[in-house]
């Protein structure tokens, strides 16, 4: 099943009971999320709707918290997700979930989340096999531009397909991995194209003289100068890359996810690189190099970071997105405070929000 089907499914109001959503492109990830939440009325979303991070050894108490009937009745959702991807699942884990799945929950649907799941653990075969699987993996330039072209419709522009697809060639991206696929970066382009549509509200399509106002490759250049000195762990640079980038007006999201991505892709790096010495860090060199690139930072943050650090970077990272999608009003201090406490190494609530951002000038 592809991303599309299942939030079709979502619309319908006929989820099953358990989903594997697995693959590398956070921004599908993103719209699954949404089209869950989007599926559960207004009023009961708080009730219904359980965001989980998994820990070994706990998973059966909060599977039975599936099999409750939610307190307003309807259907419940319980979204598992770990920074890496069910690694430490246990025997007892394994056997909490095989049981689940034998007779799920009617009450309820249990989605598990993971980027790049190690397929030969029994824990990711099981979810595989019992579960049904969504797989998310970032389009390729054609369906990228089919995309793109049902994107704009939707905002009353139209466009050709060769330049939906010339378009969508600009934000192609190589994924971190020993395959290293190429797709596009959804997210980002649909970044750029509300900045385009802004830019010409009486636009009835657009035209190949656009692309002139798509300033993609600048702002990867700009992004990635913030996540290089996150990586350094120099939080008055980065300070002022972020405050740079959030007065153009550039979106909290994508910065949010760049931060992420830049410590995902460290912790897959590291994973096997801890102890052995800068050596074990080849630069790339040679024309392809681009030393913006998430890619060519990540192995800067495994020096700078430990492993914990990595994890709680994350974790950090997934606590600000929910403050920026909730309640939270000013996003651009929940992103300040966010640098402040992965480039300091502060665990979550160690201090109140007021007291946590230092002076502009202060180095982490």
């Amino acid at each position: 099943m592809g991303p599309g089907q299942f939030i079709t499914t979502l619309r319908k109001g006929k989820p099953g009971p358990a989903y594997f959503l697995h693959g590398p492109d956070r921004f599908l990830h993103e719209e699954c999320r949404a089209a869950i939440i989007a599926s559960l009325p207004a009023e009961t979303r708080e009730w219904c709707l359980s965001e989980i991070e998994f820990e070994s050894k706990h998973l059966d108490r909060q599977l039975q918290n599936a099999c409750q009937m939610p307190m307003l009745g309807g259907h419940s959702f319980f979204i598992f997700s770990d920074p890496e991807d069910f690694k430490h699942a246990g025997d007892e884990d394994y056997e909490a979930l095989q049981h689940y799945l034998e007779e799920p929950s009617p009450f309820a649907t249990v989605v598990f989340v993971a980027v790049e799941p190690d397929r030969r653990r029994r824990f990711i075969q099981l979810l595989e096999k019992k579960a049904e699987a969504v797989e998310m993996r970032r389009l390729d330039r054609h369906q990228a531009a089919a995309w793109l072209k049902a994107y704009l419709g939707k905002a009353g522009l139209d466009i050709v397909p060769e330049l939906a697809e010339e378009i969508a060639a600009k934000f192609e991206t190589s994924e971190g991995g020993q395959t290293r696929e190429t797709g596009v970066n959804l997210l980002w382009l649909r970044t750029e194209i509300q900045k385009l549509i802004a830019a010409r509200p009486k636009a009835k399509s657009l035209e190949p003289a656009d692309l002139e106002l798509i300033v993609a490759f600048r702002e990867e250049r700009e992004i990635g100068k913030l996540l290089k000195a996150i990586a350094e762990r120099q939080f008055g640079a980065a300070l002022e890359h972020l405050r740079s980038l959030v007065a153009s007006k550039q979106s909290e999201v994508l910065l949010l996810w760049c931060i992420g991505d830049l410590f995902r892709q460290a912790l897959k790096s590291g994973a096997t690189q801890y102890g052995r010495g800068a050596s074990a860090y080849p630069s790339r060199g040679g024309w392809n190099r681009n030393p913006y690139s998430t890619a060519e930072i990540a192995p800067i943050a495994v020096r700078k970071y430990s492993h914990q650090e990595l994890l709680q970077a994350l974790r950090h990272v997934r606590q600000a997105d929910l403050g920026i999608k909730s309640s939270w009003k000013d996003s651009r201090i929940l992103l300040e405070f966010l640098v402040w406490q992965i480039v300091a190494g502060k665990a979550s609530g160690t201090l109140p929000l007021a007291d946590a951002i230092p002076a502009q000038s202060v180095e982490g």
